[in-house]
């Protein structure tokens, strides 16, 4: 091993200083601006459907389309990372998004539209797992679990960008001026990233141990070592002949690969299920009024960023095996409890509860991928479990009509929309148990 300093150690132990809050804060804010823009169809589907003189129905292919274009970017695009590096391909993934978005405002008709949002997934869906990985890796091993999940934190962001554009944006500028707003903001926050967001340090040092930029980060990541000090990283390792594959599925790691992924599919399936058919469940069989639909989509949300926060400590402090299983799980009690009340007032209790432990256990399964895996593929395994969540949301859309069509009471529909936390919390309970 060559003489120097192991970079995996001084980032591990280092004490947070001003880069590393740099990094968690830029890539919050680039999370909530991607939140936006890859989200945005859905905000403003109505609006397309009358511009297009279409009907609602008749835009699901845009959805779907870009549900696809999204699991092709995290499989494909996102792993070039480990590659090109984390900044750079945020960098040029960013901009894309900016460019195609703008791009759709523009279009005459529905597939233009589709072209042009099919391309804007492929670079925004990349972003996330990038971002994960970023914040996860210049993390001190103390504050890892906080650094990713606040991150994860801030697509809620996104959706408070989204509520902000429906009031203020969609009214007086259209579906146009909404598209324009996010090609804007994805501008925006380019040079941010160039000035103020570093590489991963990891993925520098194992890329060229010589890099000029490396002493300049060195010194601020503790000032106590010389810049001079030579670097080297102890967990380096060579691609194994079968690539990328064999990283994730090769060297004992093909179970836990194998149950990680179907904890994103499950996750997934019930946020699809959730996003599209939660409306339809509060108007149709709870017969709640639209000013108590709205007090649920807020209450929901809310309390999912405070367990966001929260659930940051309790990995840092107990472990992703003591955590995770269980907050998903109590995310599926919530369901049945709001089943079983509503929709009496009580309900709100249990909804509150559903949010909290469903919004902060999806940030803690984000946090807990890039652990699973060497430094050199850690973009390619986020990207990769992302991916295969993207299966759970292309089907959501089919799986949760399928429930409602069944017309069934509160607790039957409440129930069978959650059953996917409770397979990911068994999911999780197996591959964490053992993982130790």
């Amino acid at each position: 091993m060559a003489a120097g300093v192991d970079i995996d150690q001084v980032l591990d132990t280092a004490r947070l200083r001003a880069i590393h809050w740099r990094t968690l804060v830029v890539c919050t804010i680039a999370m909530s601006i991607d939140g936006y823009d890859l989200y945005i169809v859905g905000w403003i589907l109505p609006a397309l459907s009358d511009s297009f003189h279409v009907s609602r129905v008749a835009l699901t292919s845009v959805l779907l389309t870009q549900q696809v274009a999204m699991l092709v970017s995290a499989v494909f695009v996102a792993p070039l990372a480990d590659r090109s590096g984390r900044r750079k391909l945020l960098i040029a993934c960013l901009m894309g998004t900016a460019l195609f978005s703008a791009c759709s405002a523009f279009s005459a008709n529905p597939l233009q539209f589709t072209i042009w949002r099919v391309l804007t997934g492929l670079c925004a869906a990349a972003v996330v797992p990038n971002l994960v990985t970023l914040s996860s890796e210049i993390a001190p091993r103390r504050f890892r679990g906080r650094f990713s999940t606040i991150t994860v934190c801030g697509a809620q962001g996104g959706t408070l960008i989204g509520a902000a554009m429906q009031a203020f944006i969609l009214p007086r500028y259209g579906w146009e001026g909404a598209l324009l707003l996010g090609a804007g903001l994805s501008a925006v926050i380019v040079p941010v990233v160039l000035l103020w967001l570093p590489e991963s340090p990891r993925f520098m040092v194992r890329r060229n141990s010589a890099d000029p930029r490396l002493p300049r980060l060195l010194e601020q990541l503790d000032p106590t070592l010389d810049p001079r000090t030579p670097l080297y990283t102890a967990t380096a390792c060579q691609v194994p002949p079968g690539g990328r594959v064999s990283v994730l599925l090769g060297e004992g790691r093909r179970p836990s690969t194998i149950l990680l992924w179907c904890a994103f599919v499950a996750s997934f399936l019930f946020i699809g299920q959730w996003s599209s058919w939660s409306t339809t469940v509060f108007k149709d069989v709870l017969h709640m009024d639209w000013k108590s639909v709205g007090a649920t989509t807020s209450l929901y949300s809310s309390l999912g960023v405070v367990g966001t926060f929260l659930i940051g400590f309790a990995i840092d402090r107990f472990g992703f095996r003591a955590v995770l299983p269980k907050t998903y799980a109590l995310a599926f009690i919530g369901a049945i409890g709001v089943g079983v009340v509503a929709p009496a007032s009580s309900m709100f209790i249990f909804l509150g509860m559903m949010g909290l432990f469903q919004i902060s256990s999806q940030a803690g399964l984000a946090a807990l991928s890039p652990t699973l895996y060497p430094p050199t593929h850690k973009a390619t395994a986020v990207g990769w479990a992302y991916g295969a969540g993207r299966i759970g949301a292309i089907i959501a859309p089919a799986s949760g009509s399928a429930l409602i069509r069944l017309h069934g009471g509160p607790l039957e529909t409440f129930a069978g929309l959650a059953l996917p936390l409770l397979f990911a919390s068994v999911l999780l309970f197996f591959l964490l148990t053992r993982k130790a």
